[in-house]
């Protein structure tokens, strides 16, 4: 049986991976996108097509940074908003 404290805890951190995950997913798509249709310098593609290792390599570098920022400031802040509710 869990107590209060555990699933609080265990309520924080999936809150923060579940909306890491999510909102990351959702920026990278549009920042790939938006890149792909943009293709500054013909490097994402060209004649011969698209350069598949190189939007890879885009979505990588937007999809894990944002995914940490975005999963840590949620889980912070769904401690902090369940802390001031237990405290009312």
């Amino acid at each position: 049986m869990q107590t209060r404290t555990s699933k609080t805890r265990a309520s924080f951190i999936w809150f923060g991976i579940t909306t890491g995950a999510l909102v990351s997913a959702i920026v990278t798509l549009i920042v790939v996108i938006w890149e792909w249709l943009e293709n500054p310098g013909g490097i994402f593609h060209d004649e011969n097509g698209t350069n598949w290792g190189f939007v890879l390599d885009t979505a990588t570098s937007w999809l894990v940074p944002t995914f940490i920022y975005v999963a840590v400031i949620a889980a912070i802040s769904h401690l902090a908003w369940s802390a001031i509710g237990r405290r009312r």
